[in-house]
């Protein structure tokens, strides 16, 4: 209790100085799904613990209950045909019963390319406006059913030639509370995660799109080839402009061992956000190889339309 009363005692000493948000700027790309496995699930995965080195982009508490000890992955999503984000990860387990270890993230996103007047030369530049981020995060398993994480976030972005970088940095807090069930040979489980994300200082004169969210999962293995998993995420935006509550609910179905399929739906404001759209997936998970695809279904004027992702993983 003590290890669990000391983490929490760094949260709220952390949080009064990094949280806040009243506008959303650059930063918004933090709130694009950038693996393929969570899209197909409409970007559930506060509560999914097999998502492995992608956790640090949802909730890194929920790789302490991972069956895997390292992993890592690549993702490439082309968003509205214009739009392109490309994610890596990995993670790592520390000891032999890996209840703690450190997770490492990297996100560029890219806008299309655009005409802009550049008064310093005189010219006309077809630039590429972008931002990155770089993040690491440290999780440990405080008793047998809970575990906590703090993820830390330094961020980038360039939009306009011929000026300076803008960066600033930010944090995530996740916890994660999970449990088997006694049915199913008590091979089911269930899982509530928190997690409070992008608390940080503004970026190129804007504020972070912080948030706050709670999901659960349950995961029901009726066999060794036949297993199916459900997502709930609900997630509120703290920025005063587009301060809202979205929700996502996606389930995915593993048959035949290999093979998977998702899909999901993802509720949200359309004046405020991207709006509703829904999702479906794929993907092949041969040990320790796995791969995934998933594509959005949404209406012609949403952000999404015609967005598809593809990730590939490995995992020991």
């Amino acid at each position: 209790m003590k290890r669990v009363k000391h983490f929490l005692l760094a949260f709220s000493l952390l949080l009064p100085t990094l949280s806040g948000a009243q506008e959303v700027a650059n930063a918004t790309f933090l709130e694009l799904t950038p693996d393929a496995q969570s899209a197909g699930m409409a970007g559930t995965g506060l509560a999914i613990t097999d998502n492995g080195s992608t956790a640090i982009f949802h909730n890194a508490s929920t790789i302490a209950f991972s069956q895997d000890v390292m992993g890592a992955s690549y993702s490439y999503a082309d968003i509205n045909k214009d739009n392109a984000l490309h994610s890596a990860s990995l993670f790592y387990r520390i000891g032999r019963e890996g209840k703690h270890g450190f997770t490492l993230g990297f996100r560029h996103y890219k806008q299309p390319s655009s005409y802009v007047n550049d008064k310093k030369e005189n010219d006309i530049l077809n630039f590429n406006p972008h931002a990155w981020s770089l993040e690491a995060g440290y999780f440990r398993s405080m008793t047998q059913n809970l575990a906590l994480s703090l993820t830390f976030r330094y961020l980038q972005t360039k939009s306009y030639p011929n000026t300076d970088n803008k960066g600033t940095v930010c944090l995530d807090l996740g916890a994660t509370y999970h449990r088997n069930m006694s049915i199913l040979d008590e091979m089911a489980s269930w899982s509530i995660g928190f997690q409070a994300a992008n608390l940080g200082r503004k970026l190129d004169g804007q504020k972070l799109p912080a948030r706050l969210g709670l999901g659960g999962a349950i995961d029901l293995p009726f066999s060794m080839e036949n297993r199916l998993q459900v997502a709930l995420d609900l997630n509120y935006l703290l920025p005063s402009d587009y301060r809202h509550l979205q929700a996502s609910v996606g389930a995915e179905y593993n048959f035949l061992k290999y093979g998977v399929v998702r899909a999901g739906y993802h509720f949200g404001d359309k004046d405020k956000g991207v709006g509703n759209y829904g999702t479906l997936g794929c993907g092949i998970n041969f040990w320790p190889i796995r791969a995934d695809f998933s594509y959005v279904l949404a209406d012609k004027d949403n952000f999404m339309h015609k967005t598809w992702q593809i990730s590939l993983g490995v995992v020991f």
